[in-house]
């Protein structure tokens, strides 16, 4: 079977074909792992900035007085009335 592959112009051309493929389609996989690391750096990226965010925010809270954050809170909490 394999010797056909060799022996004969179809076999040959066959066999070409059936490489390619095998070629195209490491490329295919490689660019599919390429694309899936660049998405999970943006993602670290999106992370890392929300942390930095949340701890600008924190720290300008914890510098306010009882009465502010009171304040700030009340924009937020519904009256019971």
């Amino acid at each position: 079977m394999i010797a056909w592959f060799f022996t004969t112009r179809v076999g040959r051309y066959v066999a070409a074909i059936g490489a390619l493929l095998l070629i195209l389609a490491g490329l295919a996989l490689k660019l599919i792992a390429m694309g899936r690391a660049q998405e999970q750096a943006r993602q670290a990226a999106g992370k890392l900035k929300a942390i930095s965010k949340r701890r600008t925010s924190d720290a300008e809270v914890d510098q306010l007085g009882a009465a502010d954050v009171d304040q700030r809170m009340s924009r937020w909490m519904r009256d019971s009335r």
